[in-house]
């Protein structure tokens, strides 16, 4: 086999020795679990005859980008085989506002290679390094989700083999399409080779407004209050007292006040239409009893804010974070009981995410050379995660589910929806030979972790 594939991409681009444990964990380090092979392709044409080959030997195996999943969707846990798409990294075409991209570019690229009056709008806070292969696959979002949409709002088309090793041209249209079905499914229908992207042009003009308040409820409120006014941000994030005290500590530290909450607002649109929005934000902040700081320091501010998941190193060398969705108006209350889990279970939590459309990434850290460390944050996590639940949100809003959210698909779907899912997975993949026990799980636990995560006490 390792011949075979080397023949195929080349002696250098199969690992099969000690380097193959690089590839045993992903974004999401509680769990590890070498890989078999790994094995990295260096054109479409390379992946296609690699991926025919593992299909043709009923091997397992799974596609990996560059491995900053943050719920463990990467991790070989049954040892199979690993694809990394990271070379396929070009830029196939750009035509109008669309650009053709290899799934191993970086999100980053993207806008960088588009014509300098365009650009990309999913930016999730790895965007640096995260891959749009990565970024298509778990539907990701970013700062400017709530007024650009996530992931599956700037697809315009894929290229896919599938488990029957076809590969097929995917288009969105006027009828039914299976194009959606791929954008958030985590590598268990097929591997995305070229992925086609709607470019957006660039605001005339843009101003940012920093808003500092007393409690984690008057920011809540004041993140309702201005929807309510009809201004939708283009950006619309929240940092509590804990996630502004880590940052601050770490290199990503801007000279942030000591107080309970911040809300970073970006507005954009015609100068006219920003300075209005401007208008309407203010008086929603002055109501609350917030104060802005001055803008000037505004980009020291946003790279604050998207530095703040890198920056829990300050606090811990390892962290959870969480990704659950709940409707805006329920922001104050989950906020609360998340302070309320965070006391009961003696854990540190800070709360940093994306406000405007709800998206939670409570930030809970652990020691990894303490399982006990480790298990209480992850009691911690699925009592806020039924909290959230509880209050009309989902279990992921951008992270996906991988093997970090397993039990949970049985609390939010009923067991006819959870049927369906696993007939579409079945009716894709009926061997389940591309990237099994994900998202739908069927895997028996291999160590304690995961017995943990995946089953209720």
């Amino acid at each position: 086999m390792v011949d075979e594939l080397a023949s195929i991409v080349g002696e250098n681009w199969v690992i099969s020795g000690e380097d193959r444990r690089l590839y045993s964990y992903d974004g999401f380090t509680a769990v590890e679990a070498e890989p078999s092979l790994v094995v990295l392709p260096g054109d479409e044409e390379q992946a296609v005859k690699v991926i025919r080959l593992l299909l043709e030997r009923r091997k397992k195996f799974l596609i990996r980008g560059t491995g900053t999943s943050l719920s463990g969707a990467t991790v070989p846990i049954n040892n199979e085989v690993v694809v990394s798409m990271t070379r396929l990294n070009r830029v196939h075409r750009v035509d109008g506002l669309e650009i053709e991209v290899g799934p191993g570019i970086a999100n980053v690229m993207v806008t960088r290679n588009a014509p300098p009056h365009l650009f990309y709008a999913p930016d999730p806070s790895s965007y640096t390094v995260s891959s749009i292969g990565g970024n298509v696959s778990h539907d990701s979002g970013g700062v400017h989700v709530v007024k650009y949409g996530p992931t599956s709002n700037s697809v315009l088309g894929l290229r896919v083999i599938l488990p029957n090793g076809s590969v097929e041209d995917l288009t969105a249209g006027p009828f039914l399409s299976p194009l959606p079905i791929f954008i958030g499914a985590e590598g268990t229908l097929g591997a995305i080779l070229r992925a086609t992207l709607r470019l957006f042009p660039k605001p005339q003009s843009k101003v940012s407004v920093f808003a500092t308040f007393n409690s984690v409820k008057d920011a809540g409120d004041a993140v309702v209050g201005i929807f309510r006014t009809g201004v939708i941000p283009s950006a619309l994030e929240m940092m509590d007292k804990n996630a502004i005290r880590v940052v601050e500590k770490s290199r990503y530290k801007a000279g942030l006040p000591d107080v309970e909450a911040l809300l970073l607002i970006e507005l954009d649109g015609s100068e006219d239409s920003v300075r209005e929005q401007e208008r309407l934000v203010l008086n929603v902040i002055r109501n609350l009893g917030g104060e802005t700081l001055p803008s000037q320091n505004g980009e020291r501010i946003w790279n604050a804010r998207k530095g703040a998941f890198p920056a829990m190193g300050v606090v811990s060398p390892a962290y959870l974070t969480l990704d659950c969705n709940v409707p805006r108006v329920a922001l104050p209350e989950v906020l609360t009981g998340i302070s309320r889990i965070s006391e009961t279970k003696r854990v540190f939590v800070a709360n940093v995410f994306h406000a405007g459309d709800g998206n939670l990434h409570p930030l809970i850290p652990y020691d990894p050379n303490r399982p006990e460390s480790l298990k209480q944050a992850l009691e911690a996590s699925s009592e806020i995660m039924k909290l959230a639940l509880s209050h009309g949100g989902v279990p992921s809003g951008e992270h996906g589910i991988g093997i970090e959210k397993l039990k949970f698909m049985d609390l939010f779907y009923t067991e006819t929806e959870l049927e369906v899912l696993r007939r579409v997975k079945s009716a894709f993949d009926p061997e389940n030979l591309i990237n099994p026990c994900k998202l739908l799980g069927g895997c028996t636990p291999i160590n304690e972790v995961t017995r943990w995560m995946w089953e209720w006490d």
